[in-house]
């Protein structure tokens, strides 16, 4: 026959450490001095007479990434959410690459006719002022010459086409 014993567990049985409270009632009425106390009280945060070694105290970083904790977070959604989830990701980022693409090359045909039609016409344009500018200036000499000489004709030089030669 099987005789069972019960072994006692020395770590259950030894005292955990934990935060030093005299009375439950006082949390509620903490000023920041008496909490800075109390956190310097408590086993294991810096004061000299802790029984602790820093083996004995759980490590503080975490023993999985984020990328790990994500990755878990698949076994919660079942895999039809998950497919559904992934399809209308895709057919997005589908929709925003073909709108970008055409957005690009439509921009790319626009300004290029744009600078292929708008910079000869404002070369034209440039030019045609000029031409009137110079049209302006040559009636203004013209009508400085006249009245300075009231009495000359265009083209009032010795050996010009209709110049009246003088004796």
């Amino acid at each position: 026959m099987v005789q069972l014993e019960e072994v006692e567990d020395q770590d259950l049985v030894r005292e955990q450490p934990g935060p030093y409270q005299e009375d439950e009632d006082d949390d509620y009425t903490d000023t920041g001095k008496e909490r800075k106390k109390r956190k310097a009280n408590v086993v294991g945060y810096g004061t000299t007479d802790s029984s602790l070694s820093d083996d004995d105290l759980p490590s503080l970083a975490p023993s999985e990434t984020a990328l790990d904790r994500i990755y878990a977070l698949k076994d919660m959604i079942p895999p039809s959410t998950r497919r559904s989830i992934a399809a209308t990701s895709s057919n997005v980022f589908s929709a925003l690459k073909s709108f970008s693409l055409f957005s690009g090359k439509s921009l790319y045909v626009v300004s290029t006719g744009g600078l292929m039609v708008l910079v000869p016409y404002m070369m034209a344009m440039i030019e045609e002022q000029q031409i009137v500018e110079m049209e302006r200036e040559q009636k203004a000499r013209e009508m400085g010459s006249e009245i300075m000489s009231p009495g000359a004709q265009a083209g009032g030089l010795p050996g010009a086409p209709g110049a009246k030669a003088s004796l």
